[in-house]
């Protein structure tokens, strides 16, 4: 956990293409490409173009990010023209960062 804060992990800053796919309040499915802002083993904020409600459930695929499965929505803030979502992975899906390639001499 870092020093002065209550996540339970650090955050990398990480700007990747996310699609989500969540069920609005009518139960109609809605889809959104997204571009995550930074990323945790347990969670990512990401910035979309139209709200997503607190407590829904979405479907996220990142494969630049190795990312396939569920998450909650913990947070939605309107941030300009698009909004920030902060997602709590689910289902045990976790984010584990690509060790640095070696440099080559």
């Amino acid at each position: 956990m870092s020093q002065g804060t209550l996540r339970r992990h650090d955050r990398d800053e990480v700007r990747a293409l996310v699609n989500l796919m969540w069920k609005d309040r009518f139960g109609t499915e809605k889809f959104s490409n997204a571009y995550s802002i930074d990323v945790s083993e347990s969670g990512m904020r990401a910035e979309v173009p139209e709200p997503i409600p607190e407590r829904s459930y979405v479907v996220i695929r990142a494969d630049k990010l190795a990312l396939h499965g569920t998450a909650s929505v913990r947070s939605c803030a309107r941030k300009g023209t698009k909004y920030v979502v902060g997602l709590e992975f689910s289902a045990g899906m976790k984010f584990k960062p690509k060790p640095p390639k070696p440099e080559v001499a």
